[in-house]
Formats: structure tokens, sequence, C-alpha cells
């Protein structure tokens, strides 16, 4: 069985999936009529009968020099974020141990999961030169995150049945302006200045299919800013596990075929390091084991 990718590539009109297979991009458009016309977000919502074709065309790809001359090398290829624009991206907050322990406060499971949404058109960014610090703010501060692509519906969802609708995971960098987060009126939190401008949530470089990763609560998440690590932890530190997110968010908001969902950050962010807030030309480069590495730089226009 031949480990592929799904992305969605940088084409004239718009983003167009394709698969990875062994250091190259091809596009579904180009190779296989069957999955035509096909965006990530399709394939999603077509996960069981698409999945199958996918992996016997990647198979294919791979012992078979005849349709490699379409390939993009990965150094090459012009990445968008694997799903242009899902119905809901939603992110967890206080899902570390360490990122409690970080913040002052108690580690525990609280009652109440908290979640936010994310608006996805406009957060969501892929790979490269995508990141503008908004003008408004002093203190830009990354957090690093296992993203998790949903395959199936899900309402009232019991926790085997949200594991059985992972399709598969990426790398979501969840950015802040931690100066804009808490403001001075009766509501003390805006979370669209705060975490939900322009750019703010790059993920990627492509969706690694659930098969290809052996035990996601167990991966390695590091985050390194012009090379020096901020970074070092694992999921197993989450509190909430995946399925029980999914289960719990379910419950309150329809999760779709190409939702993303930001699983919570580990400890190491700016704060912690001095108050080493991000500025343009910093370049971020994140890993987690089995899933990828998603490399963003920052501007300011």
């Amino acid at each position: 069985m031949t480990a592929f990718t799904v992305a969605t590539l940088e084409a004239p009109g718009s983003g167009k999936a394709a698969i990875g297979v062994e250091g190259s991009y091809y596009l579904l458009e180009n190779i296989q009529p069957l999955l035509q016309p096909a965006s990530s977000k399709t394939l999603l919502e077509t996960w069981d009968t698409s999945f199958p074709l996918l992996q016997e065309l990647a198979d294919s790809l791979a012992t078979s020099g005849a349709t490699k001359t379409a390939g993009i090398p990965q150094e090459t290829a012009h990445l968008l974020a694997p799903v242009l624009y899902p119905d809901n991206l939603v992110a967890i907050g206080g899902n570390y141990a360490g990122h409690l322990k970080a913040m002052g406060l108690e580690v525990k499971k609280w009652n109440v999961m908290p979640f936010f949404i994310r608006p996805p058109k406009s957060t969501l960014v892929g790979p490269g030169e995508t990141v503008r610090i908004p003008k408004t703010t002093h203190q830009f501060d990354w957090e690093c995150e296992l993203a998790v692509f949903v395959g199936k519906r899900l309402k009232d969802a019991e926790r085997d049945e949200a594991w059985a609708a992972i399709a598969g995971y990426a790398i979501g960098l969840d950015l802040s302006c931690r100066d804009l987060i808490w403001v001075d009126n009766d509501l003390k939190v805006d979370l669209v200045r705060g975490k939900g401008q322009d750019t703010m949530a790059p993920c990627g470089p492509a969706i690694t299919p659930a098969k290809f990763v052996k035990d996601p609560n167990n991966l390695r998440i590091q985050l390194f800013v012009n090379h020096e690590k901020m970074m070092d932890a694992s999921t197993s530190e989450m509190i909430y596990k995946i399925d029980e997110q999914l289960s719990v968010i379910s419950h309150f908001i329809t999760l779709q075929p190409g939702d993303i969902l930001f699983t919570g950050s580990p400890s190491g962010s700016a704060r912690e390091h001095g108050d080493r807030w991000l500025k343009p030309g910093d370049r971020i480069h994140a890993e987690i084991s089995e899933v990828g590495v998603l490399n963003v730089t920052m501007r300011r226009d």
C-alpha cells in the first residue's frame, strides 16, 4: 500500500485537487477521469468511494513510470490550504497540559470543553509567504496544532462514530494577536480581532489520510522560528482526545465533510520565550511526525 497525500494546487481560475506520491504532486484532472471534477472538499464529501480510487492511483504511480512526467516536484509545487472553503473551521482551547501550566492554570479536564469557530474563508492560507501580520498588533504569536479533516457528517455523534469520520490530518497554525484578545469592555474577550483576522490560520501542507497515521494521540509536534526551536511536545498531552472533541462539538454544530478541527496547542508560545513576538520576515517551520512539514513566512502589507 503506497502512502499518499491530498493537496490543493494553485491553478488558473481556482485551486485544483492533487495527489502527492513519493515527492511529487499530480493534478487529478490530468490522470484520473473518475475523480473529475474534484476539489479536496468534494473528495472528502465522498471519502468512502474516493479513498479507494486514490489508493489505486497512488499504487499505480509508485510502480509505473508512464504518468510520472505529469508530476510536479514538491519543491516547486505552489500549494494552497488543503481545503479552501470548509463549512466550519473549529478550534479547541486549553487542551494541552503544558499549555495550561504555562498560562498558570491548573491541569485538569474542565466540565465544559472550550471551542470556537474561526472564519475559514479569510483566515485559511497554505504554505509560503502567506501570513500578513495585522497592523494593529504588537504581540503576534504562534500556536501549532494537529488539524483534523472530517470525512462524514457528524450530528450528536458518539466517540466511536466521530473516530470513524476522521479522513485525515495536517498541520494547523493558530496565530494570535495576544494584545487584541483581551479588551476593555464588559465582554472582555474579542476572538475576531485576536484570532480571526485574515491569513491567521495557515494549514497544510496537505491532507495525510488517517490510514497512514498509526496513533494520532502520540505524535511529536515541533515548531521553529528562524531555525530556533520554540515548541517540542506530543499530542499525547491532549486533555480532550480527538474523537471526544469531535463528539462534543457535534452536539452543538453539525460537522460536514471537509470541515477542519484545530485540536489545541502545546506550550512554547512567544511569551514563554521572553515575549519574542513574530515580526515581518520571520519564518515558521512546523513539523508533526507522520503528518508533514509546514513552512510559512510573515509579512506586513
